[in-house]
């Protein structure tokens, strides 16, 4: 290899490099807020999976944070009898505010299927 393609390989590495490391920064950062807020709520998480799974007769199989618009909800995915449903519980009531059946991810609907 001659001395410029060295040098690019070595640039384009050091590029990847802080690419990389910027983003597991910005994950870091996501992680510590959505702890924080777990810590901070009412409500914990196995109560918030008892609820989903009470709502939608089914079993949980995974469950996290969501802290957009500044509202700690707590997200469980089940699945039952109705298949498969994204349960929203609010983390200071306890309430169920956001019932999506039939999807993994994704916008919230209300608990009609309205957004």
């Amino acid at each position: 290899m001659n001395a410029k393609t060295m040098t690019s390989l070595a640039l384009a590495a050091i590029i990847a490099t802080g690419t990389l490391a910027g983003t597991a920064f910005a994950a870091n950062q996501v992680e510590d807020r959505e702890t924080t807020a777990l810590t901070n709520a009412k409500v914990s998480l196995a109560q918030a999976i008892t609820t989903a799974e009470q709502k939608t007769g089914g079993h949980a199989y995974d469950a996290g944070v969501s802290t957009d618009g500044g509202q700690t909800r707590i997200v469980v995915q089940t699945n039952g009898p109705g298949g498969a449903q994204t349960i929203s519980v609010d983390a200071q009531t306890g309430q169920v505010v956001a019932n999506q059946a039939g999807a993994e991810q994704g916008g919230e609907q209300g608990e009609d299927g309205q957004d």
